[in-house]
């Protein structure tokens, strides 16, 4: 049986079984890992190198920070005076944190916002008097949103333009997915609030990190809590290279226990682990689909397909369409380091500019929304949100479409064939 046919059972089982759920979801991402190595399309040393990294370090020191917020008192405090402004109406929440996570987003790590606002969004809800679930899923699609504003809103973005620095282009500038991620952000706000809300349940899941008795307001402990999150989102969003988020992460961790805002039993139990798992996971399965070369093989489906003289709309449609749906399954860098040279490779052997194609697979490459393990945020919200794999297609399915249609509308105005 080739790699490919062995790959492509894995995912199909692994999809089944996370809409059926009868194991937790974890179980289910860790067993795959684990057939993945002992087919040899990954090896064994790979099933937990996931957990081995940044992102996993970042999580559990913003979470940490995140949780000093909920442990000093500030987060009632501030969940009850913007419950104030919204009114106890989830609709409202939802609409000020997707507008909110798309501007913060646009210029910080996706997951870095994500993690500094969750507990703001769930002391809101509490508030309110509702679960925090779907709020919580608009923080992650409002962060994926903002993504699409500048080149620096998602690491994808960064990536895709180092790409085509490798291929002889010109990469994009800060700006030059600008016009794109406005319709994204635009559309997406209103999708998500008006109709995808109501496609999802309220699930009644509170986090870890705001599963602390009620507190009394601590005015100096709170003030060493708001300061180091302000100051950690500082050094995040202006990116320095000698403090990189997760350490960044790390010492505003380590500044909230050694100040005794929280003790270090309350910081570990603040870690959401369930979380972190499903987190570290990703990394194994998205070895698999690269190592195993099902995305070369659909790359030279999108070939074939395309012929000797396609129309734009093909050339958009098909090159979009397989984009994203190989992120849903592979991670949106590789997905993008995956199809960038063949792009290229598209754009010269039918004679139109690459630039438009280069940008289509940014932007599919990054339109991570339609299953859990499409990208570590997505796992991260599960783990705060309790939401099954039907929830995410359920809502992600057509955010794909609106992404798509964005592309389709704007492409030809801001950046023709």
């Amino acid at each position: 049986m080739s790699p490919i046919t062995i790959t492509l059972i894995v995912l199909a089982a692994m999809i089944a079984l996370f809409i059926a759920e009868p194991f937790p979801i974890a179980v289910t991402a860790i067993g795959a890992s684990i057939v993945l190595a002992y087919t040899g399309i990954i090896e064994t040393k790979d099933i937990f190198s996931g957990y081995n990294s940044t992102t996993i370090v970042l999580l559990a020191g913003m979470m940490v920070i995140g949780s000093s917020l909920f442990h000093t008192g500030i987060t009632d405090m501030i969940g009850e005076k913007m419950v104030k402004l919204t009114g106890k109406n989830e609709r409202n929440i939802i609409l000020v944190t997707l507008i909110v996570s798309c501007l913060l987003s646009s210029i910080c790590s996706n997951i870095g916002v994500m993690t500094a606002m969750a507990p703001l969004v769930t002391a809101m809800c509490i508030s309110a008097g509702f679960g925090p679930s779907k709020s919580l899923l608009a923080l992650l699609f409002g962060a994926q949103f903002g993504g699409f504003v500048t080149l620096v809103g998602v690491g994808s973005n960064a990536s895709a333009a180092n790409a085509m620095a490798d291929l002889g282009l010109t990469p994009f500038g800060f700006f030059s997915i600008t016009p794109f991620g406005l319709g994204v952000c635009v559309l997406g706000t209103l999708y998500f609030t008006f109709i995808g809300s109501k496609l999802i349940p309220d699930t009644g899941y509170v986090p870890e990190f705001a599963k602390t008795e009620k507190k009394e307001l601590n005015k100096t402990k709170a003030t060493i809590a708001a300061v180091t999150m302000a100051a950690v989102l500082v050094v995040i969003a202006a990116n320095f290279k000698a403090v990189p988020m997760h350490i960044a992460a790390v010492i505003g961790a380590l500044v909230i226990v050694g100040t005794k805002c929280m003790t270090l039993q309350d910081a570990i139990k603040a870690i959401d682990w369930n979380c972190m798992i499903l987190v570290g996971s990703l990394t194994a399965i998205s070895t698999g689909v690269k190592n195993s070369g099902t995305g070369d093989a659909v790359a030279q489906i999108i070939l074939n397909l395309l012929g000797e003289h396609p129309s734009t709309f093909m050339i958009t449609t098909l090159i979009f369409f397989a984009s994203a749906f190989l992120t849903q399954v592979m991670s949106n860098i590789p997905t993008i380091l995956l199809f960038m040279p063949i792009g290229v490779s598209v754009a010269q052997q039918i004679g139109v500019s690459p630039y438009p194609i280069a940008m289509i697979i940014t932007l599919a490459g990054a339109a991570s929304y339609a299953t859990p393990f499409a990208a570590p945020q997505n796992m991260m919200t599960v783990g705060w949100t309790q939401y099954k794999f039907i929830d995410f297609m359920k809502i992600g399915l057509p955010m794909l479409f609106i992404t798509y249609l964005v592309v389709l509308l704007v492409t030809p105005i801001c950046m023709p064939y």
